[in-house]
């Protein structure tokens, strides 16, 4: 099971690239795909900003106590922003992406990728979403677990004084948006 849930990731992770490239048209023809032995991680730029760190142990510290069991234990999550760092611009691999990985489950090490920086408003909503996906990180592509995770950025959000209108704004202004509906189905069925 644990080999099938890293594939699950893996093929993930390959589908946002190719929405990546497909998407913002990155003509990148002529660079290699990354080696299947190199880590994604290993490509993208660190976040080592302490209070991001301290918001993912806040955030396990929710989801394990209100939220749990987890599907696997979580012992080191990899901080990234999905921008390619000096390794990575020499793969034709996407960025700007916010996603969740298993790197090694039965080693507890995840990867979270967030599009922005800390210093970008939606920064600690994203993380806080992706954290989320940490309960059942090998469930993809199921929008319950998007209402999931909506909902659990919203309450580990408050829970840490982190302003959470922005979402709420654009899930009023648009309703039709996938993560306005997940929520919206989220929270009717508390």
């Amino acid at each position: 099971m644990h080999a099938d849930s890293q594939c699950v990731a893996m093929y993930r992770l390959s589908l946002f690239i190719l929405i990546g490239f497909v998407w913002f048209g990155v003509g990148c023809a002529s660079l290699p795909k990354k080696p299947v032995s190199m880590p994604y991680h290993q490509l993208y730029v660190p976040i080592e900003d302490a209070q991001a760190h301290r918001f993912i142990d806040a955030g396990l510290h929710l989801l394990m106590h209100e939220h749990g069991p987890l599907e696997f234990t979580v012992n080191e999550v990899l901080l990234r922003q999905s921008k390619k760092n000096t390794n990575g611009h020499a793969y034709a691999i996407a960025e700007g992406f916010s996603l969740t990985e298993i790197v090694d489950s039965r080693a507890g090490v995840f990867a979270i990728y967030i599009s922005v920086p800390p210093s970008h408003p939606e920064f600690y909503l994203l993380l806080a979403h992706e954290i989320g996906h940490l309960q059942q990180p090998s469930l993809t592509d199921d929008w319950e677990m998007e209402g999931f995770c909506m909902l659990f950025s919203e309450e580990l959000c408050r829970q840490q004084n982190k302003d959470w209108s922005v979402w709420k704004r654009r899930f009023r202004e648009d309703s039709k948006d996938p993560y306005a509906r997940a929520y919206q189905e989220a929270l009717q069925q508390r």
